[in-house]
């Protein structure tokens, strides 16, 4: 057994394998210093602060935890964190906050854009991911309006004015176009008549008579000739009245029915031309006590009288009528 060592000592201690020896011996101590240093750390690690999470910046920079725990494997102070953190490909980029802000905001702005909803995750190399989008709800096609019922509006047209007296010039009638509902003629200051409205269908005009005066012409007298508190006239029909005032010499007007007209309207136009009657005419018919008007009321529509109850006896006074005459 000496022997044998003694040949083992003498062929280490050859020239030839002495740098083998070194080699071996180097090995050994660096793996008993590798054993040493390792058992610590797995025996009593060294205590590493806490990374604190990166919050967002004011201009809305945002990195994900992904990026924040790689930024804690790569520092030089944490050798724990180095050996048992996440491997980093060298040749891979690093994450770029600001890339990855512009592209969830790029996102977010799409999203708004088209209305459809999603999630975005930012990611090591910078890119987004969109989540399913929901179609837009079409909207519901709306109900067609319909159409506004169509009124059926009288518009009177007449001539009305005082004649002239012997050896005068004569001067022509003042035309009303269209003449309003209780309108007073010739004037509010002196009422003679005022006009009511058109019988139905638009065959005749009537007007009440309010003040003194003497009436001559082709106008229906109503309820009779000898209660004459209306007068009815068609187109083309014209009456006289013959006004006597205080101290003064006769006037003579005449009224002249040139057309009635119809024309479709809606319920606003309506109301305005309801509206529209003159006030002081229904003035002077209260202060006469003249609102009703004998046989006749006035229908649904706006200015249409109708015959009321006893139209036979309305016949018939009809038919005996007379003007009055001095």
């Amino acid at each position: 057994m000496t022997d044998f060592l003694n040949a083992l000592k003498a062929d280490l201690l050859d020239r030839r394998l002495l740098p083998i020896v070194a080699l071996v011996a180097v090995a050994l101590v660096g793996t008993l210093a590798y054993a040493a240093l390792g058992g610590g750390s797995s025996s009593a690690p060294t205590p590493t602060a806490p990374v604190a999470p990166v919050t967002a910046a004011a201009s809305g920079l945002a990195t994900s935890e992904e990026s924040t725990t790689r930024a804690a494997a790569e520092v030089t102070s944490g050798a724990s964190a180095q050996r048992h953190g996440q491997v980093h490909n060298p040749f891979q980029a690093l994450a770029n906050p600001v890339a990855e802000a512009a592209a969830a905001k790029a996102a977010a702005t799409a999203k708004g854009a088209t209305g459809t909803s999603g999630s975005t995750t930012s990611g090591v190399s910078g890119g987004s991911a969109a989540g399913p989008s929901e179609a837009a709800t079409p909207a519901k096609p709306s109900k067609p309006s319909k159409p506004s019922k169509r009124h059926t509006l009288y518009h009177v047209a007449v001539l009305f004015g005082a004649l002239p007296a012997a050896g005068v010039t004569a001067v022509p009638l003042t035309p009303f176009e269209n003449l309003k509902l209780l309108t007073p003629l010739p004037s509010s200051q002196l009422p003679l008549i005022v006009f009511r409205g058109v019988t139905t269908g638009g065959k005749s005009a009537t007007f009440t008579v309010v003040g003194e005066a003497i009436l001559h012409g082709s106008a229906t007298c109503l309820p009779s000739s000898s209660q004459c508190q209306a007068i009815d006239l068609k187109p083309g029909q014209a009456e006289q009245l013959e006004y006597l005032p205080a101290g003064g010499p006769v006037v003579i007007y005449e009224l002249k029915i040139v057309s009635i007209g119809s024309t479709k309207a809606s319920t606003a136009g309506v109301r305005s031309f309801l509206h529209g009657a003159s006030k002081a005419g229904r003035v002077v018919l209260a202060r006469k006590g003249l609102d009703a008007i004998p046989f006749l009321r006035y229908t649904s529509q706006a200015g249409v009288l109708a015959f009321a109850e006893h139209r036979t006896d309305l016949r018939a006074h009809i038919s005996g009528r007379k003007h009055h005459r001095p």
